[in-house]
């Protein structure tokens, strides 16, 4: 009796670890795939679900609202020539939902010395993950890209190094990306959008009360479509932004050696400082202009108003200020524009 059960024992272990082997198939040469896992999680309101992910591993994340049963469906993906090594690879990735105390947590795991470290191999997981509407979200994901689609209630990304595609988020968004083309589209309420050596790509953000903060380093900036209070700043690269309705006294607006392009609906509220060191700034004022403008320049640089009926009310070497517009009372725009070495001032009207 002892006998049987113990080979019992050791059947059952065998077939236990022929169970969890994963199948693969190969999805082009030198990359095997597994099957599609896919699992179910509570997910109350007003919770937040966090979603981290090990150093080790790359891949992406697809996350979409609109769900009525919160669930995730991933898949192993695992670059190497050899099944034998991939199914060694698969071992190595594990995905666990648990909780913390902000709510829902999803872990992405791989060892630190995973096996396909320092190669030209590697590891990867493509994970799907299907949300309620209105629900908060955390990514702590370096080298996963993001494509999030809402509407969501608020979504932070922290360090990333990979893609982010943004859509729909209505209180509050926070990205830090570094290397990586950054999109967001259809933001409201609180903005944070950071990048390094990567585009910067906005589109119809209003931000309502709240002053959005946009920065780049050595990369460009395209915003389209922005209300609310802006304050960017990009150096090295391109800063672009049409379709601007600015308001409050916060907005600040600063390159170091690259063109500003601004186009604005219109120009009657607000207050502006736009600064460049080395090159041109054009603003584009396609609509009503009600405005103070100080314009500062070095001494190669010049000072062009066109299509704009003025009055100058300081000429001085360097320095030109006017107003612009009918209408100017206590609350119409100031716009203090300054480009300090050879950078050009170009500011046309609707005229």
């Amino acid at each position: 009796m002892i006998r049987w059960a113990c080979i019992g024992a050791m059947i059952l272990t065998l077939s236990g670890q022929a169970l969890m082997a994963e199948k693969l198939t190969g999805r082009e040469a030198g990359v095997f795939v597994g099957v599609d896992y896919e699992e179910d999680f509570d997910f109350p309101a007003g919770e937040t679900l966090t979603i981290n992910s090990a150093a080790t591993l790359t891949g992406s994340i697809v996350v979409t609202a609109g769900a009525e049963r919160p669930r995730i469906v991933y898949r192993k993906a695992l670059k190497t020539g050899s099944k034998t090594e991939a199914e060694e690879f698969a071992e190595a990735i594990k995905v666990e939902i648990g909780r913390d105390t902000e709510g829902p947590l999803i872990s992405l795991r791989a060892p630190s010395n995973a096996p396909w470290s320092g190669t030209n191999k590697s590891g990867r997981l493509e994970l799907e993950v299907f949300l309620p509407d209105d629900c908060s979200l955390i990514f702590n994901t370096s080298y996963f890209d993001i494509d999030a689609v809402g509407p969501f209630s608020e979504l932070t990304v922290t360090e990333s190094l990979s893609r982010i595609q943004v859509d729909n988020v209505r209180q509050a968004t926070s990205i830090k990306v570094s290397n990586r083309p950054l999109e967001a589209v259809n933001l409201s309420g609180k903005l944070a959008i950071s990048n390094k050596y990567g585009r910067i790509k906005l589109e119809k953000i209003n931000t309502g009360g709240e002053t959005g903060t946009v920065r780049n380093e050595h990369g460009e900036i395209i915003i389209d479509s922005y209300q609310g209070s802006l304050d960017v700043r990009t150096s090295y690269d391109r800063l672009s932004a049409r379709n601007l309705y600015l308001i409050g006294s916060k907005n600040r607006i600063k390159n170091v050696s690259a063109p500003i392009l601004l186009e604005f609906d219109s120009l009657n509220t607000g207050i502006f400082r736009i600064n460049n060191q080395y090159e041109q700034i054009t603003l584009d004022i396609a609509g009503e202009v009600a405005a103070r403008f100080i314009c500062k320049n070095g001494e190669a640089g010049r000072v062009v108003v066109e299509n704009m009926t003025i009055e100058p009310t300081l000429v001085y070497d360097n320095r030109l200020e006017f107003t612009a517009g009918s209408d100017i009372g206590d609350n119409a725009a100031e716009v203090r524009v300054s480009a300090k070495e050879a950078g050009d001032i170009i500011i046309s009207g609707p005229e």
